[in-house]
């Protein structure tokens, strides 16, 4: 977490700090952001950013906590599936949600390094796993509330879900995001994985037929 020093700069310069570098790490990646080139860009010294921030890796996890508290503001505010008749719906909406907010704020090209350059040995690997804990806990939530309600299978636990459907995800989006990026002419196929995600998250931790029957037989 940042020192209160910055906490208590005003917001705007907080935001401008933010901005400046979100876009050096999603340019440069994580190692190879050179701290002079963000402070000469910023017009600081290297003491102003030590009276702020512990080192690199506080701002850069800052900036990922920034992101994560709002996102998750807006996903308790999206809440739970209302009946199990809108289970579906509600939580292709909430994905949706995320993936319209990680857009919109410009932490694409972050989450994109992140998956890219920091495998489970680098140093600050768990404290990255630590901070992405909010967003787990709302879909580990939603993944209980499908199994109480006979949705979801529950011969995995639901920790063990969200790990799956992380992985998942995390493969299609390094595909889709490379044919946007890279691949204008595959843009369709882009879209057409995007849909093909939905339809295999949901495929990945649905009840099986047979057991929706046994659900169905135990409560008759």
């Amino acid at each position: 977490m940042p020192l209160n020093r910055f906490l208590n700069l005003p917001k705007g310069e907080q935001e401008r700090v933010y901005q400046v570098a979100k876009k050096q790490f999603a340019s440069h990646g994580y190692d190879a952001m050179s701290l002079n080139l963000l402070l000469k860009e910023l017009e600081i010294s290297k003491g102003q950013f030590y009276y702020w921030f512990e080192d690199k890796a506080d701002l850069f996890l800052s900036i990922l906590d920034q992101g994560i508290t709002s996102l998750v503001a807006i996903l308790e505010g999206h809440g739970s599936p209302p009946n199990s008749n809108d289970y579906w719906s509600h939580l292709r909406n909430a994905r949706l949600l995320v993936e319209a907010y990680w857009n919109d704020q410009e932490y694409v090209e972050i989450g994109t390094m992140i998956g890219e350059q920091m495998a489970d040995n680098h140093p600050i690997f768990e404290r990255l796993k630590a901070s992405a804990e909010p967003i787990k806990n709302y879909w580990r939530e939603q993944i209980i509330l499908g199994q109480d309600w006979g949705l979801v299978r529950s011969d995995l636990s639901a920790d063990t879900l969200v790990e799956l459907l992380d992985a998942v995800g995390d493969q299609f989006y390094k595909i889709i995001l490379n044919l946007y990026n890279n691949s204008p002419a595959k843009i369709v196929e882009a879209d057409v994985l995007h849909e093909l995600l939905g339809t295999t998250l949901r495929s990945l931790i649905e009840m099986p037929d047979d057991g929706k029957k046994s659900n169905s037989e135990n409560t008759a």
